[in-house]
């Protein structure tokens, strides 16, 4: 059972209506699926909504031991691939609250990617507060972190205990891989490993 759930999440619709006064309630892995394909716009007979407010109820483990003790990919796991919480398209613009849970296990390995994270692109109105990203790996190309790509908006009180590794010289960060014009970011922290591998 625990391999087939490593194989497949069926993105499942949380509780909420996704406004101020009712954010989704995320609380399972299906559901932060669902919200990603939301503002992604990849959810089929469901409206794309870059702006949909939420919050985590409890703490999220996607895939299981994604890294060893030294913090590298553990080998051999068939993982289930994360996609970023909106791009450079679509940017999110919405307020999601982590409430003090964490989201574990993202893994995302495309080394030609970019705007990667939790969160991939930021856009001026969004806000990211009070969320950690443990146990998570992110290979890509550029613009890329544990918690997101890019910000135009606010990072407040998040953390990254993750694996990051950038293909290029541009864009990578623990928590952030760039803040971008008026972006602001306050009290975040980096327990991760960030690294840049360039080839010639």
């Amino acid at each position: 059972p625990s391999m087939m759930w490593a194989k497949s999440i069926t993105p499942t619709k949380p509780n909420g209506e996704g406004t101020a006064e009712k954010p989704y309630q995320i609380g399972k892995a299906a559901e932060l699926y669902w919200f990603a394909g939301l503002v992604n716009g990849t959810l089929e007979g469901v409206d794309m909504n870059a702006s949909a407010d939420a919050i985590l109820t409890a703490d999220i483990t996607v895939n299981e031991d994604v890294l060893d003790a030294n913090k590298d990919l553990v080998s051999g796991s068939d993982f289930i691939e994360w996609i970023p919480v909106g791009n450079s398209i679509y940017a999110y613009t919405g307020t999601f609250d982590g409430k003090g849970y964490t989201i574990s296990g993202l893994y995302f390995n495309n080394p030609n990617s970019s705007f990667v994270g939790l969160f991939g692109y930021i856009g001026a109105n969004g806000k990211i507060s009070n969320v950690g990203v443990l146990d998570s790996y992110f290979q890509f190309r550029m613009y890329g972190a544990g918690v997101c790509g890019i910000n135009n908006g606010e990072l407040q009180n998040c953390s990254n205990s993750s694996t990051v590794i950038g293909n290029m010289e541009q864009g990578i960060g623990g928590v952030c891989g760039e803040n971008a014009y008026d972006g602001i970011i306050e009290n975040c922290f980096n327990e991760g490993t960030v690294s840049a591998t360039v080839s010639d």
